[in-house]
Formats: C-alpha cells, structure tokens, sequence
C-alpha cells in the first residue's frame, strides 16, 4: 500500500512538475504548404524532417499537400523549417486559415504573426 501512495505522489509530482509544463510554452505548431505529388514524397519528409533539431512532431497530408510541424521555438524557427523542406527538393510556405496575403510580401498567405513579418499588427 505504501509503494502504491508513493508512485501515485511521484506521478502527481512529474505531471505538475513546473520545468515540465514550461516545454509546451517553448513549442508552437505551423501548417506548412508543400509541392508534394505522391507516397515517395511523405515518405522522403517523414524519413527526414523529424530528425532536424528542433521538430517535435510532423504530420503530413498528401490530400491536402500540407505539412503541420510541431517545433521547439528556443531551437529553430519558420525559416529554418522552410530551408529544411529546401534541402529535400520542397517548397514549403505558411498556410493559415484565413489566406489573407500577407502585407510583407514574404510571399505566404496568412492571417497570423509569423517571424517572416513579427513587426505586423493583425
């Protein structure tokens, strides 16, 4: 019984544990819109991308040609995501709700502050 209070207090103490909940606040989630045509393609970004510094989670739509990337913003940012999409032979540009252009010209679509324009009021 005692073993029992001890892990049930342990595991209270790592859920509520503040350096813990402090990562979620470092992470942000983008939805990418990428030229991808096929299986090979999602296949080539999930065998790839995952393992640039950084990346938490990747998800990959080829029906919607998009990509959402979950990434530390302490250890990269946007544009490195995009360079990293480069290098395998993708273009990749932000894909918001809205698909307002963007009044920076940085060439995306969005209705967001991105760190491509983070002077812009919206």
């Amino acid at each position: 019984m005692k073993r029992v209070l001890f892990i049930m207090a342990l595991a209270v103490g790592i859920l509520t544990n503040p350096a813990i909940a402090k990562n979620k606040k470092n992470e942000k989630t983008v939805t990418f819109q990428v030229n991808i045509d096929c299986e090979g393609c999602v296949k080539k970004i999930k065998g790839n991308i995952p393992y640039e510094k950084g990346i938490k989670d990747l998800k990959v739509s080829l029906e919607k040609k998009e990509c959402t990337v979950t990434y530390r913003t302490d250890v990269t940012n946007e544009e490195k995501i995009k360079k990293a999409f480069g290098k395998l032979g993708y273009t990749a540009s932000c894909s918001c709700a809205q698909n307002t252009p963007c009044s920076s010209n940085c060439g995306d679509s969005c209705d967001k502050k991105h760190e491509c324009h983070p002077k812009e009021k919206n």
